[in-house]
């Protein structure tokens, strides 16, 4: 059954666990920094009460969502990314240098044009990454994260457990996460866009079925003890796994990227993310 549980998937719970994972240790400190702050500007977004829905629409949760609000919002985002400037006293202040120029580069796109790229990223999502900058998407899905995930919620639905699809949005799992069921554990998988967890079959490959334990090859390291990846040989794809049953602190979104490390070896075997997190790896 699927059911997201609010304590652990608030824009608050996210940014505390960021900044709890950021140390001298850590291999991706900036950028967990970044998503702190990011975690509490979304935050805002929802406590401004406006949250950008248009009502029970027939059709898919992204139709349920004000392309005016999302149009404003994602201007508002372009504008504090431009202003978060660097801080040597707090990792949360530090933008990915990448992303800064492109914010700043996007302040000049008008409301209008926010709106198509909505409206264009609403009709195909999951063709976005061949059609927009990867700037763009960060901003549009930054912007649709808490919404989405406040929508999700009142339109939740039994989930198939054969089902690799979000069964709120119709999204891919950006995240798996294992937890405590019984005396063993159970595979779940996180919607990348509205955060939904809901159950999946254990031994599957997410992206293409494929069933075949030699054909599943998982990969950990010990800097990373409750994360590991999850590939299929048959695909080249992979999913990241947070192991929740070792950490009980864990937020899948939050220790998937304080375990970046592993993507970037996953790349290097030749293996691609069944779908790329919101900073885009």
């Amino acid at each position: 059954m699927p059911g997201p549980s609010t304590d652990r998937t608030s824009c608050a719970a996210r940014a505390a666990r960021a900044r709890e994972l950021i140390g001298p240790a850590s291999s991706a400190t900036d950028l967990l920094g970044f998503y702190a702050a990011l975690a509490d500007y979304q935050q805002l977004l929802v406590e401004q009460g406006d949250t950008g829905a248009a009502g029970e629409a027939a059709g898919s949760l992204l139709d349920a969502i004000d392309a005016e609000w999302v149009a404003s919002a994602a201007r508002d985002l372009v504008l504090w990314l431009v202003r978060l400037t660097p801080d040597t006293t707090s990792a949360a202040r530090v933008v990915p240098q990448g992303l800064r120029a492109s914010a700043e580069a996007m302040g000049d796109v008008a409301v209008e044009d926010w709106r198509a790229l909505f409206e264009s990223y609403r009709a195909q999502p999951e063709e976005s990454a061949d059609r927009f900058s990867e700037a763009a998407l960060f901003t549009l899905e930054a912007t649709l994260q808490p919404i989405a995930e406040r929508l999700a919620v009142a339109r939740m639905s039994m989930a198939s457990g054969a089902n690799p699809r979000c069964p709120a949005c119709g999204g891919l799992a950006v995240v798996g996460v294992l937890r405590e069921a019984g005396h063993g554990a159970r595979r779940r998988l996180v919607c990348g866009l509205c955060f939904t967890e809901w159950d999946y079959l254990r031994l599957v490959c997410v992206k293409c079925g494929e069933q075949r334990f030699d054909a599943l090859p998982v990969f950990s390291a010990e800097q990373f003890p409750h994360a590991r990846i999850e590939a299929c040989d048959t695909c080249r794809s992979y999913l990241k796994t947070v192991d929740a049953t070792r950490d009980g602190r864990a937020i899948p979104v939050v220790d998937d990227l304080a375990s970046v490390a592993l993507d970037l070896w996953a790349r290097e075997q030749g293996y691609a993310r069944v779908r790329a997190n919101l900073v885009r790896i």
